[in-house]
């Protein structure tokens, strides 16, 4: 995944790095019809080339990192509270029961989807892969 961002200021090896959210219409709003409003996101950003503020810059994060966010936050919960409902109601035949198991095992996935953010947060920024050239 590829985005192009300003630098809006270094934090050590770390920067703050603005960058245009993208729109569902392909940033062509005027076709849609849609009332969607251009947004900016600040993003935190890996800096090894030494890029500084102000700075217009290409900024990278491997697919293989990005596929692996939305598996634990968007997947991996769907399919723990299905699994587990599904069993519990196979070996108890309760649905009351498969419930609040399923539920109580689904937060439970979110509180260690957290602690491992924590702990691998810097794993998961992009990097600043180039700076542009200002025109």
């Amino acid at each position: 995944m590829r985005e192009e961002g300003i630098v809006k200021r270094e934090l050590g090896g770390l920067c703050e790095v603005v960058v245009r959210r993208k729109t569902a219409c392909g940033d062509n709003c005027a076709s849609c019809g849609g009332a969607c409003r251009m947004n900016f996101q600040q993003v935190m950003t890996k800096n090894p080339i030494g890029a500084k503020a102000g700075d217009s810059v290409i900024i990278e994060m491997e697919s293989k990192k990005v596929l692996l966010s939305a598996f634990l936050v968007y997947i991996l919960p769907i399919l723990v509270f299905f699994v587990s409902f599904f069993t519990v109601q196979k070996i108890y035949a309760s649905n009351n029961l498969a419930s609040g198991i399923s539920a109580i095992l689904t937060v439970a996935v979110f509180g260690i989807t957290v602690l491992f953010d924590r702990r691998h947060k810097e794993d998961f920024l992009p990097s600043i892969i180039k700076i542009c050239e200002n025109t």
